[in-house]
């Protein structure tokens, strides 16, 4: 096991359960065990005990049933589809106590649905996060709810601090957030793609490729944080110009649009099936 993170300290007291074995879920569970979070502290608690027994043998966790005594905790994780988020806080309420907090990580769920359905002094947090939270490399947008205090708030940055970057936004903000951290990398990925396939065409290995292509992307990221160039700035420091840029740069601003849109629709949806 390895040893226990610094970056834990806030929450290392804390037991935590955590509802949904899906991608967030999994991603969660991998950095809490690679920054050494006490396994016994750690519970899943599963609607589906088939889904509860497969994430036990695979992370070698304790599980249980939503319905179960066992299942409580100081810090709820819910990392259901957002479809069923609600149902989950209704199905965890008899286990929910004030100084508790329900942390969601769904996009479409505003702040106002969650703290809707939670008791009094239960703390609610939005949490939005993304691929690469996988290698602790995330930019993790949050939301704090009405009843998270100062503890709390440091609490949840202790988890954030394991998963990469963090930024807090407002919760008429997080929509924006599906398309400029969740759903971005899959606008960046294809261009790291065609700079690796250019790569091969030239006669470079695939790895020489696509190594080229990741350290061009991750070096203009650092000449972007690292200096107060402004973009025209930066690239006035190459002559080379072959594409359209006016065109991408509207290209991606489209794409973030819409990627709200779909979180907005999404939010909308659940408002009405209630």
């Amino acid at each position: 096991m390895p040893d226990i993170s610094p970056l834990l300290d806030p929450i290392i007291d804390q037991r935590l359960a955590l509802i949904g074995v899906g991608a967030v879920g999994r991603i969660l569970i991998q950095r809490l065990k690679t920054n050494g979070f006490p396994p016994e502290r750690l519970i899943v608690c599963d609607a589906d005990p088939q889904r509860g027994n497969r994430a036990q043998r695979e992370f070698n966790l304790k599980t249980c049933p939503l319905d179960d005594l066992c299942c409580r905790a100081d810090i709820w994780l819910i990392t259901t589809p957002p479809a069923a988020v609600l149902s989950t806080i209704q199905s965890i309420e008899d286990h929910l106590k004030p100084g508790q907090t329900v942390i969601s990580f769904a996009a479409g769920v505003s702040m106002a649905q969650l703290e809707d359905e939670l008791p009094q002094n239960v703390a609610a947090v939005r949490i939005m996060p993304n691929a690469l939270s996988l290698i602790g490399r995330g930019v993790n947008p949050v939301t704090y709810g009405r009843e998270c205090t100062l503890e709390t708030r440091a609490k949840v940055q202790a988890l954030l601090n394991v998963l990469g970057e963090s930024i807090v936004l407002e919760d008429s903000q997080m929509n924006w957030a599906v398309g400029l951290t969740g759903a971005s990398i899959r606008w960046l990925l294809p261009v790291l793609q065609g700079m690796t396939l250019a790569g091969i065409d030239a006669g470079l290995s695939e790895a020489d490729a696509r190594w080229i292509a990741a350290k061009m992307m991750s070096g203009v990221a650092a000449l972007t944080l690292n200096t107060e160039m402004s973009f025209e700035e930066m690239k006035a420091l190459t002559s080379v110009q072959v594409t359209d840029e006016e065109e991408i740069i509207e290209l991606f601003q489209e794409a973030a649009r819409r990627a709200k849109e779909f979180a907005d629709n999404l939010e909308q949806s659940l408002q009405q099936q209630r």
